[in-house]
């Protein structure tokens, strides 16, 4: 499925590098503005296709297509990650 909401629409930020890449954490969408930074309130991370976490950030959005833009604009081209789950409740959930 295309999905066609990008992250022009969208605010999310890297806030974690589980794989010690430098340079990752700040990684942001091109519409991240820092004055805006308290619509920030999901928290979310990007795996591998082995289940592995390797990316931890905040996003504007946890409910429709556009929660899937960090992985849509950074996680699948940039490190080939493969799913994004976001945090309910303590607990790591699938979109």
């Amino acid at each position: 499925m295309q999905r066609e909401l990008r992250s022009f629409e969208h605010m999310w930020k890297i806030t974690k590098d589980f794989t010690e890449n430098p340079g990752t954490v700040g990684v942001s969408s091109r519409d991240y503005d820092e004055s805006k930074v308290v619509r920030l309130k999901h928290l979310f991370q990007l795996y591998d296709a082995d289940g592995v976490a390797y990316f931890e950030g905040l996003s504007d959005e946890a409910d429709s297509q556009r929660a899937f833009a960090p992985l849509d604009d950074f996680g699948r081209g940039c490190v080939g990650c493969v799913e994004i789950k976001y945090q309910e409740n303590d607990i790591w959930m699938p979109l």
